[in-house]
């Protein structure tokens, strides 16, 4: 059974759901840069460089990987607006029998794919992100019958199910935060480390120029980037 496997800009991960069970002699891994991801609000230039570099970079390494990958650049000869749009055209390309996709981080973006099994006449399987420490299931059994909704102790649940921060039963400090103190002014003999950089490489300075030339009107500057 041959597999067209979609990964999402904040999915570029070995270990992704979508990726388990991959079968790299038949399946092929779709990665696109997409217009309205970029454009439904106006994300600073250093964002869009630092998102769109990282998944070129992603890709390669899938490649190196020996996995199949189709991958959309913003600047293509035919760049495609939205995800709907990339799909479309990879499952015209290849004979697929279903689409594998994790869960995406956004509703509306998780709305637009469970349009795709019509689109296609295809099966879609969208598969739980795994990367999370709770789940849609955690989330309701804890807030069932709740009058209000504080994720302050949601917050404390997650410490005590996987003891971080914690000296048993309570927290490291004898205090779940130290909030109240993190509200006052740093000292002023604070010593603040410089900045870590590296230089970009030639996929990032292509990125910086493509997003210099395609979204001008968006805030900041591509440059210096590190």
């Amino acid at each position: 059974m041959a597999v067209l496997r979609v990964i999402l800009g904040d999915q570029l991960s070995p270990t992704i759901s979508s990726l388990h069970g991959a079968d790299k002699t038949k399946d092929t891994i779709l990665i696109c840069e997409v217009q309205q991801e970029a454009t439904y609000v106006k994300h600073h230039k250093k964002k869009l460089v630092f998102i769109f570099s990282a998944m070129r970079h992603f890709a390669q390494e899938l490649r190196d990987a020996k996995y199949r990958v189709i991958y959309h650049k913003l600047d293509d000869a035919t760049p495609v607006s939205r995800f709907s749009d990339a799909v479309t055209r990879a499952a015209q390309m290849g004979d697929f029998d279903e689409i594998v996709v994790s869960e995406p981080s956004e509703y509306r973006v998780l709305e637009e794919i469970k349009l795709w099994p019509d689109l296609l006449n295809l099966p879609v399987d969208i598969r739980p992100d795994t990367r999370f420490l709770a789940s849609h299931s955690d989330f309701q059994n804890w807030s069932a019958g709740r009058k209000s909704l504080r994720m302050e102790y949601f917050y404390r649940e997650m410490r005590k199910r996987y003891s971080i921060l914690m000296e048993g039963d309570q927290p490291i400090g004898d205090q779940w935060n130290f909030d109240s103190d993190n509200r006052k002014a740093p000292n002023a003999t604070l010593t603040i480390p410089d900045t870590f950089r590296l230089a970009p490489d030639d996929v990032t300075q292509e990125v910086c120029a493509m997003v210099e030339q395609l979204f001008p009107d968006h805030m900041g500057a591509a440059t210096p980037f590190h």
